[in-house]
């Protein structure tokens, strides 16, 4: 390599690590560093209105030992929920916003139960984009929306039962604020045992919102143009379990974790493709 071309690397570089130094995690949580019940709910308030008010520390499964948070199989309403509030994530348009965890599926043969965590802008979301959930609902059955899949929500998104234009199976169940299954692009069905769900939140032109869902880490779902620029979110709080009848299916959730990353500049973007030009141009060249 010659030394113009070496400059040109290190002229890259640069450009890269200007962006991703400023990336952070606001919330990194195995619960492994809880050393009882009363520790894990001095971080994550419970929030049920009926006993039990909380979600349950618990080594009956854990994808990441010893510890996960059991939300116990029930056939009543209003109990066993938890939040933990953080700084603010920033806009999609100006910040990446990667939310996951680890879901522990308890009875994949069994019909969808309301089995699922939120990522929330304020504790009372009521408008477009201030929800976004995964997990499991009971909206859709199993055989729904081509197959036993896993399942996502944004609230005011109105699902279509239209033709998908990402060429997965059609939606059987539609509306606005429903849960989808996360099933376009072949990832696998439901099974028993531990699987991460993680949604990316963006946006490409700063006038609405895109999420890209994965399971597994394999991209399930693409959901674009969600909303206006009114309606893009800083999020500020998570929930784990819905607070309502689940069918008396037990779930399970493990290794919390929300990062952000900032949009780069155009600065940093044109120094990037400056130096790939550059760097193609001076190979050409020798």
């Amino acid at each position: 390599m010659t030394k113009q071309s070496k400059l040109t690397v290190g002229t890259l570089a640069i450009g890269v690590v200007a962006f991703t130094s400023s990336a952070a995690t606001l919330v990194q949580d195995n619960f492994d560093s809880y050393a009882n019940q009363a520790a894990f709910e001095s971080v994550w308030a419970p929030i049920g209105t009926v006993a039990p008010l909380s979600a349950e520390l618990s080594i009956a499964q854990a994808s990441s030992g010893p510890n996960s948070i059991r939300v116990p199989g029930t056939a009543s309403n209003s109990q066993s929920r938890n939040r933990l509030s953080f700084a603010e994530t920033g806009l999609p348009s100006v910040t990446l916003i990667t939310w996951s965890f680890d879901y522990y599926d308890s009875a994949p043969a069994a019909s969808p139960q309301r089995n699922f965590a939120n990522l929330q802008d304020t504790t009372g979301p009521s408008g477009t984009g201030q929800l976004i959930s995964m997990g499991l609902n009971n909206n859709q059955t199993s055989a729904n929306s081509g197959g036993n899949y896993y399942m996502a929500r944004i609230l005011g998104y109105t699902v279509p039962t239209t033709a998908d234009p990402d060429g997965g199976p059609t939606e059987s169940v539609g509306g606005s604020g429903a849960y989808f299954k996360l099933n376009d692009f072949g990832v696998g069905l439901r099974s028993l045992g531990w699987h991460n769900l993680k949604v990316e939140i963006s946006s490409d032109d700063g006038l609405s919102a895109d999420f890209s869902f994965y399971v597994d880490n394999q991209l399930a779902e693409k959901v674009q143009n969600i909303g206006s620029a009114a309606t893009l979110r800083s999020y500020d709080n998570i929930t784990i379990g819905s607070g309502l009848s689940n069918g008396s299916t037990e779930a399970f959730f493990d290794n919390m974790q929300l990062d952000v990353a900032p949009v780069p500049e155009p600065s940093v973007a044109v120094l990037g493709l400056l130096g790939i030009g550059m760097l193609f141009g001076s190979r050409r060249r020798h």
